[in-house]
């Protein structure tokens, strides 16, 4: 089921608990609907067992007991036997059903989610914890499934239970029945607000749960800085706040759930005491059998116990409409390159190869201005490279280029096509990029450059390692280039995961290439290396080349200064030598250090 196919709820509408589960038993629990149908004929007749069982008990006393009857023995001790296999086998296969439909949900439930996730807009991750995200995933599509599966089992065999046990009773006698049941309506009013509190605190307690959740993925990505700065205990201290909110707030989830059940409790302790004194005076007058007691009594003793189960059904709810709150809510969120439903993608074949311009191009993150009104051509075939201080925009102009960022005003043109109606996919699949963040996939060297293009022959693979030097360091390991590189490449030094990177660029081979910083992590030699490299592969290819160091892109067919947003000066290394601007400002500068020849 792809996620276009959902139908769709808005977030207000979510708030309606009714729509929520119309929402999730709509899009997944409806087309298990049959092995629903047949788990609820399984559940019937394990909860109607009770109520034959509770019934079997009068012929036990008044046609064996009472009677000395030997013969009657083994034909009712049968009829229990029967009654007792008849319950466990359909218990047994009922509870397969639902656990395989559940499952089965609980698949295609993070399934799409997962989907729904990835395909989002950066910004959406800018202002989202992964630590949240991975709660979602996993922790709340969980208790969504399991929960759901609960109340169904719940509400149907105890249901069936009950109303078999309530039968048997006013058989028996109507009036003991109503004695029995005369508190019953004074649990009404203090249920109902019981389980709206519920319902509230367990919104709390998934919140605090993902804020358990951000801390552990901050620890441990950050771990290094922990250790360096010594911070484990103060981590560790903020951890253990946050542990006792969790365990205060399942506790009192737990009390108000256990509330009810034990206000039925009292209430039946006084229906009990109420028959014994009115039955009990029956029975000694010869009005009733012991049979006809015992039977009631039996009855009554079976039914609190699926009436506890279905008392706890209402708070059960209520967490489960809490986790499902949350992850309906992630589908409900628009990604922004989509908001505009009437964009339709231009077909046609795209010269990819040609001029990339950007035309009054503003981008504002929040209340940051990041770009403001710039206004630049990066030629087909060229090297442009781009210099500027930290922050003044240079990798947000990278982003903008694939789409992962969309202008706040201002277009984009390749080929004087806009690039918003270039479908994302095809506009990044022709773009070949090294980003500052070097990031790696526990898996294999081999596999991390193969991510670069996953149809790539052998020969062309082995062609980018040695064009990056990842050869070069891969041949000293046992397994070479089928080494783990471990989480986020942490088997790797940052020089060796940047050489993977460069080598996953090199193999994309795309028309036009984007480099941040390709170099930052490596020594001079290694960076001399890959510069002639690059100076292969690059050759023909529309290419911008994000650097601090001057040495690095003095070469490049045209140099754009950046500052605060803004572009303030642009030409050859010479010319803008000459201008006696920022740009020789930062020349003259790195001279001194050493870092512009």
């Amino acid at each position: 089921m792809k996620n276009s196919k959902l139908i769709e709820t808005s977030n207000k509408k979510a708030d309606d608990p009714y729509l929520l589960i119309k929402w999730y038993w709509t899009n997944y629990f409806k087309k298990y609907w049959l092995l629903l149908i047949l788990g609820i004929i399984f559940m019937g007749l394990e909860g109607s067992m009770l109520g034959l069982l509770s019934y079997s008990i009068k012929a036990m006393f008044d046609e064996v007991f009472v009677p000395s009857n030997q013969s009657a023995l083994i034909s009712v001790g049968l009829i229990i036997f029967f009654i007792f296999f008849l319950r466990s086998f359909s218990g047994l296969l009922q509870r397969l059903i639902v656990t395989w439909v559940g499952q089965k949900v609980e698949k295609l439930l993070q399934q799409n989610l997962l989907e729904k996730l990835i395909n989002l807009d950066i910004t959406f991750y800018d202002k989202t914890s992964p630590g949240i995200l991975i709660e979602r995933m996993r922790v709340d599509t969980r208790l969504i499934t399991s929960s759901a599966g609960t109340i169904f089992m719940t509400l149907v065999k105890d249901g069936i239970a009950l109303i078999s046990l309530v039968i048997v009773t006013l058989y028996i006698d109507w009036k003991w029945t109503l004695i029995a049941f005369i508190g019953a309506p004074i649990l009404i009013i203090p249920i109902y607000f019981l389980q709206k509190w519920i319902r509230k605190i367990s919104v709390e307690n998934r919140n605090i749960e993902a804020d358990l959740s951000i801390s552990l993925d901050e620890i441990f990505h950050g771990i290094s800085i922990l250790k360096l700065y010594s911070l484990q205990t103060y981590r560790l201290s903020s951890f253990k706040i946050l542990l006792e909110k969790v365990r205060k707030i399942k506790l009192k989830i737990e009390g108000g759930v256990a509330s009810t059940p034990a206000l039925i409790d009292f209430i039946a302790g006084i229906g009990f005491l109420g028959v014994m004194i009115f039955g009990g005076s029956q029975i000694v007058s010869g009005e009733k059998s012991i049979g006809d007691f015992m039977a009631f009594f039996t009855a009554m003793a079976l039914i609190f116990e699926p009436l506890r189960r279905l008392s706890n059904v209402a708070g059960n709810i209520q967490v489960m409409l809490a986790s499902a709150e949350k992850v309906h809510n992630l589908f409900c969120v628009k990604s922004e390159f989509y908001k505009n439903k009437n964009v339709k993608f231009i077909n046609k074949d795209i010269n990819f190869n040609g001029d990339i311009y950007f035309e009054n191009v503003t981008l504002i993150k929040g209340k940051k201005l990041i770009l403001n009104n710039v206004t630049f051509l990066i030629p087909s075939g060229k090297l442009v490279a781009l210099i500027g201080k930290s922050g003044a925009g240079k990798s947000s102009i990278l982003k903008l280029i694939t789409g992962i960022l969309t202008p706040t005003k201002g277009k984009i043109f390749i080929d004087n096509i806009d690039i918003s109606l270039i479908d994302p996919q095809v506009l990044r699949s022709n773009i070949s990029v090294i980003m500052q963040e070097n990031q790696l996939f526990d898996e294999t060297i081999y596999e991390n450059v193969k991510i670069g293009k996953l149809n790539a022959k052998k020969s062309e693979i082995l062609n980018a390692c040695k064009l990056a030097h990842v050869s070069e360091f891969s041949d000293k390991f046992p397994e070479k280039l089928f080494t783990k590189v471990g989480p986020r490449g942490s088997n790797l030094s940052g020089g060796q995961r940047q050489r993977v990177n460069i080598a996953r660029a090199l193999l994309r081979d795309c028309p036009i290439f984007l480099l941040d910083e390709p170099t930052t992590a490596l020594d001079h030699k290694s960076e001399d290396l890959l510069h002639k490299a690059f100076k292969q592969v690059i050759q023909n290819k529309t290419t911008l080349y994000i650097s601090h160091r001057i040495s690095s892109i003095k070469n490049a067919d045209k140099i754009i200064v950046i500052k605060e947003g803004k572009i303030i000066e642009e030409g050859t290394h010479n010319n803008l030598i000459q201008n006696k601007s920022l740009y020789n400002d930062l020349y003259n500068l790195q001279k001194i250090e050493g870092k512009s020849e």
